[in-house]
C-alpha cells in the first residue's frame, strides 16, 4: 500500500502519513525500512498492540495536567475540585478500556461496521415494492 492509498483509506492528508509513520516507528510499533524498496510493517502481531499504545504514541500520555474547573485547586491540593474524583475514575476507566482493546479487536469491529453500513446502503438502494 502506498502512502497515498494509506492516506485515502485513513481519510487523512497524504502529507501527514510520513509523520505518523515516523511516530509509530519511534515508539516501536512499526518496523520501517527506508528507501525505494523499503516500507513499514507492524513490529508485533495486531493482537499484541493495544489501542492505548497507539494513541499514546501519537498523542502522548493520556493525562490531564490541569484541573477541569480550577487549575489552582487540583494540583496536589486538598480539597481538590468537585470533579476530581469523577474525572480520575473516568480517566482510569478509559485508559483501562483502551489498554484492553487490541488493534486486532479494533480492525474486527471496523469490518463489522463496514458490513452493517454496506447492508444498510443496499437496503436503501432497493426500490419499494
Amino acid at each position: 500500500m502506498t502512502a497515498a492509498e494509506l492516506a485515502q483509506a485513513c481519510e487523512i492528508s497524504p502529507g501527514n502519513v510520513p509523520t505518523i509513520m515516523n511516530m509509530l516507528s519511534r515508539s516501536g510499533l512499526l518496523l520501517c525500512i527506508p528507501g525505494r524498496s523499503g516500507g513499514c510493517t507492524l513490529a508485533r502481531h495486531p493482537e499484541d498492540i493495544s489501542m492505548l499504545e497507539i494513541i499514546e504514541s501519537l498523542e502522548g500520555r493520556l493525562e490531564v495536567s490541569h484541573c477541569l474547573l480550577d487549575s489552582r485547586r487540583c494540583n496536589d491540593h486538598y480539597p481538590e475540585c468537585a470533579l476530581h474524583k469523577a474525572w480520575s475514575h473516568g480517566r482510569a476507566a478509559a485508559i483501562s478500556a483502551l489498554g484492553c482493546t487490541s488493534l486486532s479487536d479494533t480492525l474486527q469491529r471496523e469490518r463489522e461496521i463496514a458490513k452493517i453500513n454496506a447492508s444498510s446502503r443496499t437496503a436503501r438502494a432497493r426500490p419499494a415494492r
